[in-house]
């Protein structure tokens, strides 16, 4: 009986004491700083266009599908056709890589996501409303 009795108490006792606490941690409202100043011209920054990373396969085996976005991949990657087991395999190996890793990726969720509505739109029923 006195265990929930004692409960009660402490968090009475914290209720109470937690504004204190707060306003103890809080910053003084005099440290508020004026805004940075704007530059008075403002310049263009040019990026270079990056080169299109080498896979070393032939050009329709880099250009077959892989459902890489998914959860759980390393679980059922063997199963995956070859040119998707080495980009996941070697996609922390360099920045090129992990960049083939993730357009894979990419185009697995872009494709995949049309495929889908593609389906649902050829085999659910649907009907047009002339009125």
């Amino acid at each position: 009986m006195m265990c929930p009795l004692n409960r009660v108490i402490i968090l009475v006792i914290y209720g109470a004491l937690l504004p204190f606490g707060i306003v103890a941690r809080s910053l003084p409202l005099t440290l508020e700083k004026a805004p940075p100043a704007m530059p008075s011209q403002l310049r263009h920054l040019s990026r270079t266009a990056r080169a299109a990373p080498a896979i070393p396969m032939d050009f329709r085996t880099k250009h077959l599908p892989c459902d890489m976005d998914q959860r759980g991949g390393q679980s059922y990657m063997s199963a995956f056709p070859r040119q998707c087991i080495w980009a996941y395999n070697n996609r922390y190996k360099s920045e090129e890589n992990y960049r083939i890793y993730k357009t894979y990726q990419l185009e697995a969720f872009f494709f995949g996501q049309y495929h889908e509505r593609l389906k649902r739109y050829e085999l659910e029923p649907h009907s047009y409303d002339y009125n």
